[in-house]
Formats: structure tokens, C-alpha cells, sequence
């Protein structure tokens, strides 16, 4: 917090020789406010919709309020609460894995997210921002995003999740860099009941949740749910590690993982509130960071969590405003053995925050978003057993857009952010797009954007003494990308979408190991621009009330150094989904197809393209108010890897191979 204020006068300089126009258009719209409380009631049902409901419901993250697919100025795609249950997602990663130009990957402890063809392994900010109810989910350490049972939510309390390619930085800020990722969470009402949720999977995996939901009588909507999970692993064999003084490269009863969560989220009236909680600890097989193999203890710990406090209010007929305050909380512990001694790391990020974004509407052709957003990072500290780094960050944001639809056919969106945060962390995000809509179902969108993503405390200061060195002066990473979209709806049951993209990125950022110091890693920006050309296609048709399709295709070749393909990047992704219902609706079928093509690992060998075949029957008809539900992931057991880091022993992780899920769950009613 001192920090933040230390350069208070600093930040708001630079913001107002950034943006005059910022300011002109705020005055503007201060001034038509006044006047139009006077008028507020001429409009009613604008005056009492609510602010996620003054465009529509399909999709909220493209422009941080809720918008048509078709008037967004990106490409959207969406999975529904309907689809995580067809085919059995059990974790944000699954989700992730179906969506159009995405990929994650494993080594054992985190997940990783690669899109628009950028995915160093081991690379924890992932440059697609990952939100939850429009609130920003990664941590202030590592900038990660945590995607499997180190995550913050059950998917089974998620509603949709919305992924909006492209830089969004315009919006969001600092990280939004290559796409979003909305996570919509269930209301209470969406249950009205207690809902009780028994899982065993393979490996010894167990889970149980139990979840309230509730409208009450005086308007209020209340959710709460909380789950634990515990799995004993499976024992993994690693070639780089086969020695006879190292078990022959096999890490036995290593891959333990558990977790347990909370969740709440309550809306009244204007308020909301909202809270997430996760503590998970998980086993290292991999032994990563040149920890000793198949030793224990090898174990690390991750505690995750929000809270979240906003009040939506109609301040005119025309102008609506939402503010809100937030609060996060991360932790990381590890203890491992390291040459037969004990090491023990433990990690805290602690960071605050607020914003007030409004909606005008009082222009004619015009809807305005505005809005200015404060946080301040004020605890990021890695504590080693001889040393403690201990260091803060802020960030001061003002952002506009504007939408300016001068007929049925042509719409212009353009927006401005401005960033501040002292060295290397002060960016202007400008964004430009053009829609035209030549018949009501069809709409054509050409974008140029930008954004940029300030290295992370864990790339700029981490420094054991053993492992990594810190590079304070770490520059800023920035892309460039162009766009065209094109949205098709031939009826009401069916969507086709496609897009052409290229993205120019400068200094980006990369942990290498050294040369001169083996053993050591650093963070540094890349000399080499990284060039990325792409494609990508989806489609969607439902037949039947219970009878659908969607399919998805992505070509992307991102290149760096003399056009040399980046390490980690498949050209190709395809994915298929298929759901039915079948015996007079008795029971559902959800099967999934999907193609990764071959990569690179960091010492250039190439790893073959891989096929995963998954399955997915539930029944909610055979017992009263219950639901059994069975999955079978990789149901024909095939074996592939993913590339590790360049400082990791193995250059692959071996992934799992068919593994099965079965649910149980009971509303009482």
C-alpha cells in the first residue's frame, strides 16, 4: 500500500497527458447525467434492467458487459452447464481442452494453457486471462491460472464459460493477452434445493460436495457450496531418471494430491458478494527444479482465494453504474528434499483492489463504457531458507469504449486503456474494430488491437540462490494483432463461425536456462520477434431437443528467430462433440473426439500428433431427484507426452492414459 501511494502523483500525471479525450467524454457524460436525473423516469424498463441484461446474456467478458455474440467485436465460443455435464468435465482444464485454437497441458502438478499457438511449457502465465463472474482469477505472484483441482470452482457450479479470442487488453489490462476466459457461475436459484455429490475415479480418487442454492421470498439469491477431494496417484516412469540409484526411473506413491473448497455468492438488490476459496496439495513425480527423484518429502501446497463486493446502480435513465472492491489471497509451500537435505519455500501474494465502470446510453448511436480501476499488490514475498525477497506493485487504470452503430448494417467499436505502474509497466492499449452485417444472421468483424502483460514478480525478483536469478529490469511483453471474424447463423439451431488472425509480439518474456551458470535460470525478453498466422473455425447444430453436435478446427504456425516454429505450438487442433439422448431419453450419451498435432520440445525433437477419445453416460430418470453420471477419458488408452521445460531432467511428460469418473448426485427436495 505505501508504494501505491508513493506514486499516486506520479500515475496521475501520466494519465492526464495520456488521455484528454478520457477526460472530455467523462465531463461529457457527468454533465448529461445531471441533466438526466431529471428524466428518469421517461424510460422505464431501461431504468430497471439490470446491468449483465442491457444488451443481452449471451456473452459478458468482449466488452465487460453483456452483449450479442454477433455485435462482439471478437470471436466468441461458449460451453454451457448442458455440455459440462454431457461430457463430463471435471475440472476447468477439461472445459478448456473442447474450446476452439486451446490446449493444456501437464507435468504432474500444474496445468498449462497454450492458445493462439503461444505455450512455452512450464510457462505459468498463460496470456489468456482467466475470470470468474468478470472478476480476475490469477494470482499476483506467478500470474498463473490454476485449471485442475487446484482451481477455485467445481465445474458443477459453473453456468458457461465464455472464450474471447484475441488481446483484451482495452478492458481488462495488464494479462489479457492473447484471449479471456469468463467463468459465469450458477445462481442459487438455478438449485433451489441441497444438492449432495458423491465421485470415485481412477487411481484411488475420491470427492464429495455438498451445495445450497436458494431465492429467497425477499428477492435475495444465495449460493454456498463446499467439496473436498483425495487421490492416491498412480506410479509414473520417467527414462531420464532410469539408474539403478534412482528406482530405474520409476517415482513410486508420489502423485498424491487432495483439496478442499468453499464457495459462496449472494446477490440483493444493488449488492453482491462473492467468495472463493481452494487449498490444494499435490505430490511432485517429476521432480522438478532438480529436486531428489522418487524422495520424499516432494510436495507442494497452493491456497487460492477472493473476495469480491460490487453495488450496480441506475444513475439516470441513460447512464447505469457498477462499482465494486476485492480482495485476493495466495499462498504457495513447498518442501521437498533436495541432495538428501530439506528444503522448504513458502510464497505470499496478497493484493486489494477497486473499480467503477459506467454505461451511457444518452448518445444517439452511441453506448459509452468508462471507468477507472485501481489495485495495488502490496504483499509479493518469497520467503527461501536463508533469504526472504520481499516486493509490491500497483496499477492505476482509466479506460473508455465506445460503440457507434450509425446504421442496421455498419457499427464501429473503439476503445482506449491506459495503464499505469512505474517502470516497465505503463502502456496505452488502444482497440479498433469494424462490423458490418450485410443480412440479420450474418456478421462480418475486422479488429486491430493490442496488448501488453508486465512481467510477473516471480520472473523479475525470484532468486534462491540455487535454482534462478531475479532480472528487475524485465521489459514489458506487447502484441499486435489483426482480425477478421466472420459469424454466421443460417437459423435458429445452427452457428457457423470462422476467423483469420496475425499477431506481431515483442519482447516476450522466457525463462532460459543459462549457459555460463549451468543450473541456473532467467527470465529475459526474447530478442526475436514472434510471429503468429492463424485460422480457426466452429460450428454448432442442435437436431433435437436432445440430439447435438460442435466441432472446432485451428490452424496456428507461430514462429521466432529466422521463422523457426516455436517449441510447444501444434499447427493443428480439432475437436468434435457429440450429445444424445437415447432409450426414450433414459439415458445421455457425450462423446468427444480430440486431435493435437505433432510439436516441438525445447531440444528441438518432435513429438507426435496424438488422437483422445472420451465418454460420457448420465441418467437422471432411474431414482428420484438423483443423477448418475460415468465418464471414460482417453477411452483407447493411447500413450503420448508434452513437452517439459528446458530446465527440467525429462524433455517430456507422459500423460494419463484411459482413466474413469463415476458421480452420484442427490437434490433434496
Amino acid at each position: 500500500m505505501p508504494k501505491l501511494f508513493r506514486h499516486t502523483q506520479n500515475g496521475l500525471l501520466y494519465l492526464i497527458e495520456c488521455y484528454k479525450h478520457f477526460v472530455f467524454y467523462s465531463i461529457l457524460s457527468g454533465m448529461l447525467f445531471c441533466t438526466e436525473l431529471a428524466f428518469a423516469q421517461n424510460n422505464e424498463n431501461l431504468t430497471e434492467m439490470p446491468l449483465e441484461d442491457l444488451l443481452a446474456k449471451e456473452v459478458t467478458t468482449a466488452s465487460k458487459l453483456a452483449q450479442q455474440i454477433s455485435d462482439s467485436p471478437s470471436a466468441v465460443s461458449i460451453v454451457t452447464a448442458k455440455d459440462i455435464k454431457s461430457y463430463g468435465y471435471h475440472t476447468l482444464a477439461d472445459i478448456i481442452d473442447s474450446m476452439r485454437g486451446l490446449n493444456t497441458v501437464t507435468d504432474h502438478v500444474y496445468t498449462y494453457m497454450s492458445g493462439r499457438g503461444f505455450g512455452r511449457p512450464g510457462d505459468y502465465p498463460g496470456r489468456v486471462m482467466l475470470l470468474i463472474d468478470g472478476h480476475q482469477a490469477n494470482d499476483n505472484l506467478y500470474n498463473a491460472s490454476y485449471l485442475g483441482h487446484d482451481g477455485l470452482l467445481d465445474t458443477e457450479l459453473i453456468e458457461r464459460v465464455e472464450y474471447v479470442s484475441g488481446p483484451g487488453s482495452v478492458v481488462y489490462g495488464n494479462g489479457a493477452f492473447y484471449g479471456i476466459i469468463n467463468v459465469i457461475t450458477k445462481k442459487g436459484a438455478d438449485y433451489n434445493s441441497t444438492q449432495f455429490a458423491l465421485d470415485a475415479y481412477s487411481h484411488n480418487g475420491y470427492k464429495g460436495r455438498i451445495t445450497y442454492g436458494h431465492a429467497l421470498e425477499n428477492g435475495a439469491d444465495i449460493l454456498m457450496s463446499v467439496s473436498g477431494l483425495r487421490s492416491r496417484g498412480q506410479d509414473w516412469y520417467f527414462n531420464a531418471f532410469d539408474t539403478p540409484a534412482t528406482n530405474f526411473g520409476i517415482a513410486e506413491n508420489l502423485d498424491n494430491e487432495k483439496n478442499k473448497r468453499f464457495f459462496f455468492k449472494g446477490h440483493y438488490q444493488q449488492w453482491s458478494l462473492e467468495a472463493a476459496y481452494v487449498d490444494r496439495k499435490k505430490d511432485d513425480p517429476a521432480a522438478a527444479y532438480g529436486t531428489d527423484f522418487n524422495a520424499k518429502p516432494n510436495s507442494l501446497q497452493d491456497t487460492n482465494a477472493y473476495l469480491h463486493l460490487s453495488y450496480e446502480d441506475a444513475l439516470s435513465e441513460h447512464l447505469k453504474n457498477v462499482s465494486k472492491i476485492y480482495y485476493g489471497h495466495y499462498q504457495y509451500d513447498a518442501q521437498n528434499l533436495s541432495s538428501g537435505v530439506l528444503y522448504h519455500e513458502d510464497n505470499i501474494g496478497r493484493w486489494w483492489g477497486a473499480e467503477t465502470k459506467f454505461v451511457y446510453t444518452g448518445f444517439n448511436q452511441h453506448q459509452l463504457v468508462y471507468g477507472a480501476e485501481i489495485r495495488d499488490d502490496f504483499q509479493q514475498d518469497f520467503i527461501f531458507p536463508t533469504a526472504k525477497v520481499e516486493n509490491s506493485s500497483y496499477m492505476a487504470s482509466v479506460y473508455l469504449q465506445d460503440e457507434y452503430r450509425w446504421s442496421q448494417q455498419w457499427a464501429l467499436n473503439a476503445g482506449l486503456r491506459g495503464d499505469y505502474g512505474g517502470k516497465n509497466a505503463n502502456n496505452l492499449s488502444p482497440r479498433l474494430a469494424l462490423l458490418y452485417s450485410p443480412q440479420e444472421n450474418l456478421e462480418i468483424k475486422a479488429s486491430y488491437a493490442t496488448a501488453f502483460r508486465r512481467a510477473n514478480a516471480f520472473e523479475k525478483y525470484y532468486e534462491d540462490g540455487s535454482t534462478q536469478l531475479a532480472n528487475p529490469d524485465l521489459k514489458k511483453e506487447q502484441v499486435k494483432a489483426y482480425e477478421l471474424v466472420v459469424d454466421y447463423q443460417p437459423d435458429a439451431k445452427s452457428k457457423l463461425m470462422g476467423s483469420l488472425y496475425y499477431y506481431k509480439t515483442e519482447d516476450a518474456i522466457q525463462i532460459n536456462a543459462l549457459v555460463l551458470l549451468p543450473g541456473f535460470t532467467q527470465a529475459n525478453n526474447a530478442d526475436a520477434m514472434f510471429r503468429t498466422r492463424g485460422m480457426d473455425w466452429e460450428y454448432e447444430r442442435r437436431f433435437t431437443p436432445t440430439s447435438r453436435i460442435r466441432a472446432n478446427y485451428a490452424w496456428q504456425y507461430s514462429t521466432q528467430e529466422s521463422r523457426q516454429w516455436m517449441v510447444n505450438s501444434p499447427k493443428n487442433l480439432a475437436k468434435f462433440n457429440y450429445a444424445q439422448d437415447l432409450f426414450d431419453q433414459q439415458l445421455n450419451l457425450g462423446l468427444e473426439l480430440q486431435y493435437v498435432g505433432k510439436r516441438l520440445t525445447e531440444q528441438r525433437a518432435t513429438l507426435g500428433s496424438y488422437s483422445v477419445v472420451n465418454l460420457t453416460m448420465y441418467n437422471n430418470t432411474w431414482f428420484k431427484n438423483t443423477t448418475l453420471s460415468a465418464s471414460v477419458k482417453n477411452l483407447l488408452n493411447r500413450h503420448y507426452a508434452v513437452p517439459a521445460p528446458d530446465y527440467s531432467t525429462p524433455d517430456r511428460f507422459e500423460q494419463d492414459g484411459a482413466r474413469a469418473w463415476v458421480q452420484v448426485t442427490y437434490d433434496l427436495k
